[in-house]
Parts: structure tokens; sequence; C-alpha cells
């Protein structure tokens, strides 16, 4: 994804020692090593980057003795530092940043003996020292939080478009303060959906896969539905998936490994 003026991934997951990467406007980029100290197999679920360059990320691991943690951990800016919130039974799927350091995560609830889910599309929010500011549990259409929806801030509030494809907004506090259907109405199935942006003016913009090519949609507040964005055909590639802002730039993934940059106004 593209947060805080850069792109943010990982590589090696499903081991002891993935990498983290970021990588600048200019392609500078950086590698960071992330490894927990008794060797456990990590599973990285989700990344996301702060303003001031912090990283955060929702994983799971298996240590030498075979026991199962979910946890978030934060990586300064330096990357000399990391702090590790160890949050099991609460398994988290998603997080970003929003403009106070806090850390948004959605995810389920497992019971102690990992036999069941018994709460779905659990919220949480974390302070920078770890600390849980707050828990709901959100009523959304389907049970699957997954990696495939997407949650993301603006400087006053935080959007989640889910996996079934509706579309939340939340205040920094965690209340709930506006709802939307996704763009099924407009033929886009939720399946299709390549990424959701969150802009710092409260623009909301998906990507999906149409009959040829990748296009990109706008929500419309006052009329509840999702117009489509007008974009030359011949600057779209046949697939692309949504990372980001920047700035006003929108900030696309093609399968043939290149980034894609339009201006949203």
């Amino acid at each position: 994804r593209w947060d805080g003026g850069r792109l943010i991934g990982h590589i090696q997951s499903h081991s002891s020692g993935p990498v983290i990467f970021t990588m600048d406007r200019e392609g500078r980029r950086d590698e960071t090593l992330f490894t927990l100290k008794d060797g456990a197999l990590i599973n990285i679920l989700d990344v996301a980057g702060s303003a001031n360059g912090e990283i955060a990320i929702a994983a799971s691991a298996f240590s030498a003795d075979k026991r199962a943690a979910t946890f978030i951990a934060r990586i300064s800016a330096d990357r000399e530092h990391q702090t590790i919130t160890r949050t099991w039974p609460y398994c988290p799927k998603i997080l970003t940043f929003t403009p106070d350091g806090t850390v948004w995560t959605i995810g389920n609830l497992k019971d102690d003996e990992d036999t069941q889910d018994i709460a779905n599309h659990v919220l949480r929010r974390f302070d920078p020292s770890g600390k849980m500011l707050g828990s709901a549990t959100l009523r959304v259409q389907g049970w699957q939080t997954a990696t495939t929806s997407f949650l993301r801030a603006s400087r006053d509030r935080v959007g989640w478009f889910t996996r079934a494809g509706e579309y939340l907004e939340f205040s920094l506090d965690g209340q709930e303060i506006a709802r939307y259907p996704g763009p099924e109405g407009a033929g886009v199935e939720s399946r299709n959906i390549t990424g959701m942006v969150l802009s710092e003016d409260n623009e909301v913009i998906v990507g999906h896969f149409g009959r040829a090519t990748a296009e990109f949609m706008i929500l419309d507040r006052e009329r509840r539905s999702w117009k489509a964005v007008s974009v030359s055909k011949e600057q779209l590639p046949e697939w692309a998936f949504v990372l980001g802002l920047d700035g006003d730039t929108l900030v696309t993934f093609s399968t043939s490994g290149r980034l894609g940059r339009f201006k949203t106004r």
C-alpha cells in the first residue's frame, strides 16, 4: 500500500524473518528484517505506515514450541525500535494509522482453545504504547473481515470498505458516523474491488476490475451512490490495484510490476 508518502510492503512472509520494505517517490528502497526472539514462524497479514515514517504490522506467529500468537508490531521511523503488543485471542486482520498515532485494527475474536470464532468484525484501537483504547463488535453484512477488505484514515475519520462491499466511516473516537452501500448497483461485484482510498478531504475512491481495463469509482455522499471516474483508456492497464493516495495523486500497481499515478483533481 501507499502510506505516508511511500510504498510499504513485505516479502518472505510465513518465515522466521519476513522483510518489510519501503520505497519513496524517487525509488529509494529501504528494507527491515522483522524477527521475534524465539525464532517464531511469522505470517504478516497487513502493514501500514504513518506520516512520520512509523510502520505497523498485524501478524500471527508460531513459536518453536508450536504455540500460536497474534500481535501488532510498531517499528519506529528510524527502524531502531519495535513495540510488540500481543493480542491473542483477538486476531487483527487489517490496520491503519490515524493522525494522532493510534493504530486501528479490525479482526476476529477466538476462544482461548482456538476452536472457533466467538466474534467477527471486531474493531480495536491501540495507542503508541500498545494500550488498547477501545473495542467494539461491528454489525455488517457477511462474516469475513478478511485481508481483502480495506481500512484507511483521513485527518478526521476512518473508513472501512468491507469484504461484503459495504462502506462505513467512524469518528476518531471509534463511533460510527456514516454507512453507505457498495457500488454493486453500478454493476461492480465486491470480489472485483482492488482497493479503496480515503483522501484528507474525505473523498472515497475504489478501484475495480472492469470489462477490459481497471476502473475507478468515487462515492457520491449526497446520492449515496458511486459514479465512474473519467480516465483515458489509453492510460489504464488491464489490471491495476489501488494502493493509496500521494496528496491528490492516486497510486496503483499493475501486474506488470509498474506503479501508476493518476491525478484525482
